[in-house]
């Protein structure tokens, strides 16, 4: 741990040095403001969450019963004087109207058999509860890309810092050399080479602010903020390297198996597939329509009441199709399931290899050769200035120190990363 903490701390000290670059439009922010500004800003979360209203809505929907219908038929707007010659009449229905108008009037009630709104109103609510899971899906996706982007902009951050650090001294460097060289103390071969390599640490700087701008763009999307900001990361929380020894395979591949939200959407189709098929083998049953009609003057009762039942007469058509494609549906469902849990495996298996090499990786860093490489370079450069050792010999440790830094800054990162990816692959935070 002690190691960490020093690694880590020459990692934070240079990357606050960056902060004087960005003063305006800046925002500085760690992981967790991150993440609660993500939760409620982001705009494919909220889609999702309107998602999840529409199949609440669809449960709404098929909770209801059919309308019942009305009809009103076979009306005469007049009578004229030959269709009365008979003498036969019809008495008004109240004071003058109606008088010699015939028309028909129905009423009906459609009436769904075999447990059809019940089975469809199961089928929706699977549908929702699928809606939910898809919800924390997209959760672990894009938190993924969240925190694999903030912990990669804190260490382009910090590998900037450097070399904005070391252009600046190599440039006081040859400002230095320039005059010397006016003095004729200097060669042009010293100086050329001392120009080179402030152009090679700006040609860097320029790759990794390009670097930077892509991963700002990125947050921006995910934290919807405005597109002239700046993001500047704060030190991210120490990763417990004891609690990260200390996992098994084992245990992480039954969190996976009852956390990830991909497996319990495998589960949940399986359901679904299962309560499409009841729905489907009931529509074999016909439904049945009742109703009650009345007839004025068009029977030789002058009132007339009557009832009846309508149905289809499954002769042909026995919904056979749909059931047997529901029947299949069932099969690919369970084919699925078995697919996505082989892959959650594998997943967690890898995640958890490359957690242990990256945690190798860290724990094999030396904390007093990190602790010193600033005083070491800051010695080369006296020596240099000092004609104590060659430009060739400084100019090799200059490179090396640059390496070195990187190569600390991206093991932090790998380690963060790779915590990160096992999260990811587990579905649960790992403390």
């Amino acid at each position: 741990m002690k190691l960490f903490i020093i690694a880590f701390l020459a990692l934070a000290s240079s990357f606050f040095g960056s902060s004087k670059l960005f003063a305006q439009d800046t925002l500085r922010i760690n992981q967790k403001e991150a993440e609660a500004l993500f939760l409620n800003n982001n705009l494919d979360l909220i889609a999702q969450k309107l998602s999840i209203q529409q199949a609440e809505a669809a449960i709404i929907q098929a909770r209801l019963w059919p309308n019942p219908e009305f009809s009103l038929d076979e009306v005469n707007l007049w009578a004229t004087r030959n269709q009365l010659s008979s003498g036969e009449t019809i008495p008004p229905l109240f004071g003058n109207f109606g008088k010699n108008r015939e028309f028909t009037a129905e009423f009906s009630q459609l009436i769904e058999t075999g447990g059809k709104r019940r089975k469809r109103i199961a089928l929706e609510s699977v549908s929702r509860d699928m809606a939910a899971e898809y919800f924390c899906e997209l959760i672990r996706e894009l938190k993924m890309q969240l925190r694999s982007s903030l912990h990669e902009l804190a260490f382009q951050q910090s590998y900037l810092n450097v070399l904005d650090t070391q252009s600046e001294a190599v440039g006081k460097l040859v400002a230095s050399y320039e005059h010397q060289f006016k003095q004729g103390n200097v060669n042009k071969p010293e100086l050329f080479r001392l120009r080179a390599l402030k152009l090679e640490l700006g040609q860097q700087i320029v790759e990794t602010q390009k670097e930077i701008n892509g991963l700002q763009k990125d947050l921006t999307i995910l934290l919807h903020t405005p597109a002239n900001g700046y993001l500047l990361i704060e030190t991210p929380e120490m990763v417990n390297t004891n609690t990260l020894a200390s996992l098994s395979l084992g245990e992480l591949t039954a969190t996976a198996a009852a956390n990830r939200p991909d497996g319990k959407i495998s589960i949940l189709q399986q359901t679904h597939s299962q309560k499409k098929y009841d729905y489907e083998y009931a529509q074999r049953k016909p439904d049945v329509n009742v109703g009650i009609n009345y007839d004025r003057g068009g029977n030789f009762l002058l009132n007339f009441f009557g009832f009846g039942v309508k149905f289809d007469v499954p002769v042909f058509n026995r919904n056979q199709g749909a059931i047997l494609e529901s029947k299949i549906g069932i099969d690919l469902a369970k084919v699925q399931a078995d697919q996505t849990s082989k892959r959650i495996e594998a997943e967690v298996a890898v995640a958890f290899r490359n957690l242990q090499k990256s945690l190798t990786a860290y724990q094999n860093l030396d904390a007093a050769y990190s602790e010193e490489l600033d005083n070491v370079l800051a010695a080369y450069t006296r020596y240099f200035v000092q004609r104590n050792v060659n430009l060739v010999e400084y100019l090799d440790f200059f490179d090396a120190y640059i390496a070195n830094r990187k190569t600390i800054f991206t093991t932090i990162n790998q380690l963060r990363q790779s915590r990160e990816e096992l999260i990811y692959a587990t579905g649960a935070e790992i403390q």
